[in-house]
Order: structure tokens, then sequence, then C-alpha cells
């Protein structure tokens, strides 16, 4: 209880000073619009003060009111007086030293209302009660503030309402070059992503979240959803019903800005059912300290033509973690879906990047096949990570379902990703065990200025990746190898370059034959 008396003492004398000075000088005074600045700054602090008190339950509720009114009283009656004071001399008085008029106060021996709503130094409002500019409301006093987030988490103090702003930005630059193709030999560069959105409780079940993409000067809604939580002991479990990111991977499940490198792995691309990666559907997660199993139903995305029945994708994905501690984790992990087609004469076109997302020229080629029923697709993942060390593997398939007027036979899409890497300043790998998912670190040393700034964090990052679609029709093949460093100046702000040797082998598309070349990546990355 110290620490409040201490505050009390303190800002209850700078209200006074109001009080106190009204013995000085008047051309020693401060002007009146400083003075009223200052008392309704001070009074602001002591309702603040109080209120804190009564939630901590050092005071009643009333007994805060009656000191609220008190001060209340005592600064409409020191309002008063100074109008008193600077009123103009009296007809016929001159000189410095003729006494003041006196005045009344027309409230005088009442007490205000015993609330927030008046304060002294502010116009007199009907009846007499002294009110607060509606240009300058009260701060709650059970308001509660975040900012170790990367971004201010507005809540209440009893934790039952938060919010909290989302957003990214994601500017990328690369170039490619030693392509026997000069249309492949190109430098782009665009604002991959540069997302706004929100997240927030309401009570102790329900969340919601909602995100916006702007980029390339167009409008994409992403993860937008509302959901229900609830916990069992140590397990926690949800449903979400909205626009949801596909749980399929661990590298497609990890966001953007916690991702390693600058581009997703050749299995979230290759592998991808027809909606892509942001579906609408409903899905149910349960998570514990070391695993976690969702399932979901999606349709099409949210901008899908309505004008006939929503693909119907049912997928789920679990991992656990038999080793969790110091000495080492051991991720083990897998997803699978199926995935059925409307109509009997639906196509499936899958040419997968393989050189980085600004360069569409470079990609492993397949024809687009008509008459496709449907889709089955599994995954596995493999990982390890030690200290600052990681090293994790997805390998996955995809097979289609041919309809009844399909002209072509079997068709299988395949897709490996080996990746590892080394937090060359030390920090722990950011692996969260309850998603199987990579998350924003925490560095150790951010570059955040002053005197004890340091140069944030340092990753080196390496990884090998083959695309196969050797068992689809005229389809093609292809492989790439990066290395990639990352300096991450704060936990939300990052420096990326990533630089790939990659290979294709297409038997169809406009760059048909063995070809190979390099592509040079960097991104500037800003999430919160």
């Amino acid at each position: 209880m110290n620490r409040f008396l201490i505050r009390a003492m303190a800002t209850a004398s700078a209200f006074a000073l109001p009080v106190a000075a009204q013995g000085q000088d008047l051309a020693s005074r401060p002007a009146p619009e400083s003075a009223e600045r200052d008392a309704e700054t001070t009074y602001r602090m002591l309702v603040a003060l109080i209120d804190e008190m009564v939630a901590e339950g050092l005071i009643t509720r009333d007994r805060a009111d009656a000191l609220i009114a008190r001060a209340e009283s005592g600064a409409s009656n020191t309002r008063m007086a100074d109008a008193g004071n600077l009123a103009p001399p009296a007809p016929g008085a001159t000189g410095p030293d003729v006494p003041p008029a006196a005045a009344t106060p027309p409230n005088a021996g009442q007490v205000p209302p015993a609330r927030s709503d008046s304060l002294p130094g502010t116009p007199a409002a009907a009846g007499g009660a002294i009110r607060v500019s509606s240009t300058q409301p009260d701060v709650p006093a059970d308001l509660k503030v975040d900012w170790t987030r990367g971004a201010p988490v507005f809540s209440s103090r009893d934790g039952t309402f938060s919010f909290k702003p989302r957003g990214r930005i994601l500017a990328d630059m690369q170039t490619t070059g030693g392509s026997d193709y000069d249309p492949r030999n190109i430098t782009t560069s665009t604002l991959r992503q540069f997302r706004f959105g929100a997240q927030g409780t309401i009570g102790e079940h329900l969340f919601f979240q909602f995100e916006a993409d702007f980029r390339r000067n167009q409008t994409e809604v992403n993860n937008t959803f509302v959901g229900y939580r609830q916990r069992f002991g140590k397990v926690e479990a949800d449903v979400r019903i909205g626009s949801l990111l596909v749980d399929r991977g661990l590298d497609v499940a990890t966001a953007a800005p916690s991702n390693p490198f600058i581009t997703l792995n050749v299995d979230s691309l290759a592998l991808a059912p027809r909606g892509g990666v942001f579906i609408m559907g409903a899905a149910a997660r349960a998570s514990g300290p070391n695993w976690h199993a969702s399932l979901a139903l999606h349709g099409d995305r949210i901008d899908a033509d309505l004008i006939q029945s929503d693909n119907r994708i049912l997928v789920s994905r679990a991992h656990l973690n038999p080793l969790l501690g110091d000495s080492g984790t051991i991720h083990i992990g897998g997803w699978a879906y199926d995935e059925a087609l409307p109509g009997e004469d639906a196509a499936v076109d899958v040419d997968t990047l393989i050189a980085g997302a600004l360069n569409a020229n470079v990609r492993v080629e397949t024809p687009a096949l008509t008459g496709v029923d449907g889709s089955r697709a599994f995954g596995v993942e493999l990982g390890a990570f030690r200290g600052p060390l990681y090293l994790y593997g997805e390998y996955g398939e995809r097979h289609l379902r041919r309809g009844p007027v399909a002209t072509f036979g079997d068709a299988t899409y395949k897709a490996l990703s080996i990746a590892g890497g080394w937090w060359i300043t030390g920090e722990r790998v950011p692996y969260q065990s309850r998603s199987g998912t990579f998350v924003a670190p925490r560095v150790f040393d951010p570059l955040l200025g002053g005197e004890n700034a340091g140069l944030g964090a340092f990753e080196l990052v390496g990884r090998y990746e083959r695309v196969d679609h050797g068992d689809v029709p005229q389809g093609g093949t292809g492989d790439a190898i990066t290395v990639g460093l990352n300096w991450h100046m704060t936990n939300y702000f990052r420096l990326m370059f990533d630089l790939r040797h990659w290979r294709t082998d297409n038997l169809t598309g406009p760059y048909v034959g063995e070809d190979s070349g390099n592509t040079l990546a960097a991104r500037a990355e800003v999430s919160f």
C-alpha cells in the first residue's frame, strides 16, 4: 500500500499548487489556459490513481467517490476565486492595490456529482457543475497496454477483453541469371505482402481475427475468422470459422514472418489443393504441451465464383514431440487431405515455381489436366532442434482422381524438401511445440538504439528441394539448392538474403529441356 500513498501524496501536492498560488502576485502566476491544462492533467492522474486503489481493494467505491467529490469541490472554489482575482477593478478605483471585487460562486456549499465528469478549470455547465471537455475523454483506469509483442495490446486488467493490431510489410527483390533462355534472366521487385488487421478476445472463450492484404494494389482477405476456445487442464481446444490458413505441413503452417526462407518450400506449392492456402471453412484444433491435432472442412477461396458448388476439402494434420526440452526437441508430424471438385470437366494445372516467387518464367511445368474428379494428398514431417541448431524435412504426394470424361491415366505430383539452420548469435530455435510450427524469435541483443544497443541476431540457413512430376503426362522435374543469411534486427524486423541455384527439365511449356541458373533474392520485413 505504501506505493499508493506515495503516489497519492505526490499527486495531491501537484493538485494543490493552484490553491497555493492564489496569494501570489498576478504577474508571476501562469496564464489561465496553462493553469487549466495543468490542473486537468493532474486531476486525471488523481482519478486514475483512486480507481486503481479501488481495483486493488485498498478503498471502497463509496470512499473513492467521496474523495473525488471533495477534490472537485475544492477545485471549483479555487476556480471561482481565481475568476474573482482576475476581475477588473471596481468603477472609480485606480492602482494595483485596490482589492478585487468579492464574488460568490453560484454553487457555493453544494457538492458536485461524485464522478470524473467534472473538472477544475473548464467552462461551467448548466446547474453550476464544471464539465469535462469532450475532446479529452478520461483514460479508463482498467485499461492495460502491453508493448512487448511488437504492437500495442489493449486489454482490460481482468483479461476479459483484448485487442491487438496486426500487420506486416514484406518488400522483396530478386534477380536471376545464367539461364539459357533470356526471358528467364530478369530482375523484379514488389511488395510481396502488405497486410493489416487485428485480433482480439471477448470474455474467456470467444476470439476473432481479420487480415486484409493490399499487395500489388489489390485487396485480398486472408486469415479472417471468429472462434470459440476452451481449456481442459493442459489441453487447449478451439473451433474457428471463416477464411482459414490450411493446416498442411510445417512450412506452410508457419507464418511468413517466421519462416526461415523468403519463399515457401516446394511441398507447400506443388501439393496445394485447388483452393490454395487461405480457404473458407471450419476447423477444430486441440493441443497439449508437446502435440497438436486439427481437422478442417474447407470450400473455396473467399472470392470464388458463386455459379457452382464449392470444392470440398477435408484436411487433417497432427504432430508429436516425443522429445522436448533443453536437451533437444524431436518433431514428428503428418497431414492428409481428400478433395472433391464440382462438375465433370474440372481442371488441375500445377506449375511449380522453383526460382522464387518473383520469377514466373522459372517453373516446373505440367499440362492442364481436365476431367478431374478430385485428389488425395499426404505428407510426412520430421525435424530435430537443439539450442541454436535445427534440421527438418518434408515429403508429400498428391494423386489426382479421374472423372468419367478424363483422358489421362494416373497422375501423381511429388515434392521433397530438407532444410536446416544455425542461429550464429546463439538464440534458441523459435519452435512452438503446441502448433508444430516456427514462431517469432527472441533476439538477445536487438538493434534498438541507445548506449546498450546490440547488433541483433544472425541466422544462417540452407535448403534442398526437388519437384518430381514425372508421373503426370508430360510432367517435368526440377530441383534447387538455397543458402541464406537472415539479420534479425529485432523480434519483428529483419533483412533476408537467399542465393539459389536451380535446375529444370520440362517436357512442355515455353522452356523445354534442361536449363539451370542462379537467383539472388532479398527482403526487408517488419511484422507485428
